[in-house]
């Protein structure tokens, strides 16, 4: 007779399926290779049923078992929406709010703001998680996502704020000794994170012809003072460094848009509303400075 099934046990059916191999479903649960194998040996024991296909270097889910896995999946989702909830429920304007952004803008922007929102709602803590990559929102590990993107995060719901800028930012010293207007002749500093506009701007302008790169711009900008190169940066970056002047030869400008989101689940919730709507009239007062 098949046993109760537990969702603790298909938490790692579904981290198996979703990575490819037990050491990558260790990584993402934070526990060893070992009890992810005993974790899914047991299972396919309880029901009676072969999961995965066991090829060298990963697991792949059996093509009769797809069906299981998709119910597996949707109860997954159901599970991700209550730990999404739960914490949010009769606690007003008490409690802890998830935020997730970036370095740039956690270091710059947040500090004065995230001030005056302790004096406004002392109860109200605030736990940032500072990531440049892109965050899972449909996972509980952010309540609110403040962004600058291209347009509103895909299945989320939220506000534009107001439009970012960047140009090129160099050293002056860097830029006496590189007189050049031609971007070849430079040693850019470029940006590593994937589908970004400014990334777009990188291939299209300067090829291969990057000199150092990183995920941050504030290590970019920090590179660009000790006069390694030339880089592309949020003017609110450069503004911030007494050293780094706009490069003349290369007027080039791009503008996105910053963005406060939350997953549609939570945009009821009266503390997560609260925190965007400050955040966002707080952000779009000072508009001017990131324009």
């Amino acid at each position: 007779m098949m046993h109760n099934i537990r969702w603790d046990d298909l938490q790692f059916v579904l981290a198996v399926a979703e990575r490819g191999s037990l050491s990558a479903a260790a990584r993402a649960l934070g526990v060893n290779h070992a009890t992810v194998l005993r974790r899914i040996t047991s299972f396919e024991k309880d029901i009676g049923l072969t999961l995965f296909e066991r090829p060298p270097g990963g697991y792949r889910v059996k093509t009769e078992m797809r069906e299981m896995l998709a119910a597996i999946e949707s109860m997954g989702r159901t599970a991700r929406r209550i730990e999404r909830v739960i914490p949010t429920l009769g606690k007003g304007l008490e409690g802890t709010v998830r935020l997730t952004t970036t370095d740039s803008v956690a270091d710059l922007i947040l500090p004065r703001i995230l001030g005056d929102l302790a004096r406004l709602h002392p109860k109200l803590s605030v736990d940032l998680v500072v990531s440049n990559r892109h965050v899972d929102m449909a996972r509980p590990e952010a309540e609110i996502t403040l962004r600058p993107t291209s347009a509103q995060p895909e299945g989320l719901t939220g506000r534009r704020i107001c439009s970012m800028g960047l140009a090129v930012y160099a050293h002056p010293d860097y830029l006496a000794s590189h007189p050049s207007a031609e971007p070849q002749d430079h040693r850019w500093l470029a940006i590593s994170l994937p589908r970004t506009v400014v990334r777009d701007w990188q291939d299209r302008r300067i090829g291969d012809a990057v000199h150092l790169s990183a995920d941050s711009f504030l290590t970019l900008a920090r590179l660009a003072e000790a006069g390694l190169g030339i880089a592309m940066l949020p003017s609110f970056v450069a503004r911030n460094s007494s050293s780094l002047v706009p490069a003349p030869h290369f007027p080039d400008r791009i503008e996105f848009d910053l963005w406060v989101a939350t997953h549609p689940d939570l945009m009821k919730t009266e503390r997560v509303a609260a925190m965007m709507n400050f955040l966002a009239d707080a952000i779009a007062a000072e508009a001017g400075m990131l324009a």
